[in-house]
């Protein structure tokens, strides 16, 4: 058979073919870092055919932190709250508790968030986030698994020590966690439906989003919005959990 083929022509099938296995090796090895969807181009994930939405907090707890627990329990949802370890203190020891018992889960969102302080050497972050999850434990008596990062794993502070940080931190049981879908809500001074619309512009693209949100004493647009993004999800038949509920934890891809 190979023989009716001129021969530029079967050189040009087996590049192809080669081609094609080499794309297999890289996407499997791809996926294997638990790397499921690559958030800065926009690609989709839907690696499987259940849809569960996982809310995630950053930088509390705040007085608005049991306003967003009693919205979380009227609706049955749990969510991650990624908090900040300055932050608690015996004003915010009881909110915590409710928070465990109710079945959210805990991250830790480094102890300062003062970016001039943590990202000034590896060490700074290592050290910021160990005292951070120290005081997690010392006030709630729960042990964070998930951390993240102020601004995300790829930002700019980071970058010449990024994978000593992550290296360091997964030996003592912390891995990161990023989002692929945002509120907006740290951003100027959204109105709640104006947040609403950040998160419908983009939800339904995964059936695992990871959904940024803050919970900060300057976020009352985003409790509002709260009641209307858990309908959303609701009425396009997504489920609700914490981030170590997924099937992979969401990382963004790293150069």
């Amino acid at each position: 058979m190979y023989k009716k083929i001129p021969f530029v022509i079967l050189s040009i099938l087996i590049i192809l073919m080669c081609s094609l296995w080499e794309y297999n090796v890289g996407y499997k090895n791809y996926t294997d870092k638990a790397l499921d969807v690559d958030a800065e181009n926009g690609a989709s994930s839907k690696s499987t055919e259940k849809k569960t939405a996982y809310i995630t907090f950053d930088d509390g707890p705040s007085n608005l932190t049991d306003k967003v627990l009693d919205i979380l329990e009227e609706n049955d949802v749990h969510a991650t709250f990624f908090l900040i370890g300055n932050q608690i203190n015996n004003n915010t020891k009881h909110t915590l508790e409710r928070l465990i018992k109710n079945g959210n889960q805990i991250g830790a969102h480094t102890y300062s968030h003062e970016a001039n302080a943590i990202y000034v050497s590896a060490d700074s972050y290592y050290n910021d986030i160990m005292q951070a999850e120290k005081t997690i434990i010392m006030n709630t008596g729960v042990a964070p698994l998930v951390y993240r990062f102020p601004w995300g794993s790829s930002n700019a502070y980071i970058k010449p020590y990024r994978k000593e940080i992550i290296g360091r931190l997964a030996v003592k049981g912390l891995n990161y966690c990023d989002w692929n879908v945002s509120g907006e809500d740290s951003v100027g001074h959204p109105s709640a439906s104006q947040i609403i619309a950040n998160v419908k512009s983009n939800y339904s693209k995964y059936n695992e989003p990871v959904i940024l949100l803050h919970d900060s004493a300057g976020n009352k647009q985003t409790v509002e919005a709260l009641p209307s993004i858990i309908k959303m999800y609701k009425e396009a038949g997504y489920d609700f959990g914490t981030i170590s509920e997924r099937s992979k934890i969401y990382q963004w891809k790293l150069n």
